[in-house]
C-alpha cells in the first residue's frame, strides 16, 4: 500500500464540505454500489474476534477495544483493514470494528500558520494509535487526476502569500500492489472534502495515513496519531511514499530532519 499527497497552501477556492466519500464517475459509483456481505454478530460484541466476518477478511483485529490502531497495523506492509458496514447487524455504537462512521471525537481547528497558510490543529490532547479524521474529498480517475494536476501551477512557492487557484494541490493517490497486479485510486478535496485538507506535510508528522474499507471496494484514507499529541499542536502526516522524489518547492515543516523540499509523486 502506498499514499502519496501533494496539497496546497492557501485555501482561496470554493468548495464544499462532506461527511462520506464523493463522486461522479459512473464506473466508481457502480463500485460502491457493489456492496459487501455483512457479518452477523448482532449485539453480541464479537466484532473484536475473528467469529466476525469482516474481522476475518481483515486478517486479524485492526483496532483494540479502547478504540486505537492495532501494532499489527503500523508495519510497512499493511493488511486489509475492513471495518464493518451497512451491511452488518452489529450494533454500531459497540462495535469495536468502525472508525470511519464515527467521525473523529477531537476538538480539532483550522488556524494560519503564518508562513505555511492555513493547517489543523488539535485542541484536545489525543493518544497514540487514536483515530483523528479521515481524508475525504472527490473520487476521481487517474486520468481526470492527471488532468488537473496538468492544470496547475508547477512548483508554485510555499508561502502564505501564494493565492493563486491555480496552484492548490489537495490530490491524494492511493496506489496498492497485490500479487494479482495493482490498482489506483485518487482522492482530490479541492472542490468536495473535510477538515482534513488542512492538514500540512511534515518531515516527522504526527500523523499516520492508513487505507480502510467499508462496506465496498473503494479505499478510505483513514489518519491516526502515531504518537501522543498534545492541545495546541499542529497536526501533519507525510505526503512522501516510495515513489516520492523531492520537487523544486521548499519545506517548510521546520521538522529537525527535513528533506528541504517536498515530496512529489512521479507515477
Amino acid at each position: 500500500m502506498l499514499i502519496k499527497s501533494k496539497k496546497a497552501e492557501m485555501e482561496t477556492v470554493h468548495w464544499t464540505c462532506i461527511d462520506t466519500p464523493y463522486t461522479e464517475e459512473e464506473y466508481i459509483l457502480d463500485v460502491m454500489d457493489d456492496r459487501f456481505m455483512g457479518c452477523d454478530c448482532g449485539d453480541t460484541g464479537s466484532c473484536s474476534s475473528s467469529d466476525c466476518l469482516c474481522v476475518r477478511l481483515s486478517l486479524g483485529v485492526s483496532y483494540t477495544p479502547s478504540g486505537k490502531l492495532a501494532t499489527s497495523l503500523t508495519s510497512p506492509h499493511q493488511k486489509p483493514v475492513l471495518e464493518c458496514h451497512s451491511e452488518c447487524s452489529c450494533k454500531s455504537n459497540i462495535c469495536t470494528n468502525r472508525m470511519l462512521s464515527r467521525k473523529t471525537k477531537h476538538n480539532l481547528q483550522v488556524f494560519d500558520t503564518g508562513n505555511r497558510g492555513l493547517g489543523l490543529m488539535t485542541k484536545t490532547d489525543i493518544c497514540k494509535g487514536e483515530f483523528v479524521c479521515e481524508y475525504l474529498g472527490e473520487l476521481i480517475s487517474a486520468d481526470a487526476a492527471k488532468a488537473r494536476l496538468e492544470s496547475m501551477t508547477p512548483d508554485a512557492p510555499q508561502t502564505a502569500g501564494n493565492t493563486s487557484s491555480s496552484s492548490m494541490n489537495y490530490l491524494i493517490t492511493v496506489n496498492e500492489y497485490f500479487t494479482s497486479g495493482s490498482s489506483r485510486w485518487c482522492i482530490d478535496a479541492r472542490r468536495f472534502g473535510n477538515i482534513a485538507r488542512f492538514i500540512n506535510h511534515s518531515c516527522q508528522p504526527n500523523l499516520v495515513s492508513l487505507v480502510c474499507r467499508a462496506g465496498c471496494d473503494v479505499p478510505r484514507v483513514a489518519l491516526f496519531a502515531c504518537r501522543d499529541i498534545a492541545a495546541g499542536e499542529e497536526l501533519s502526516f507525510s505526503y512522501a511514499s516510495p515513489d516520492s522524489v523531492l520537487s523544486t518547492k521548499p519545506c517548510l515543516c521546520g521538522a529537525k530532519d527535513c528533506k528541504l523540499f517536498l515530496p512529489f509523486d512521479v507515477t
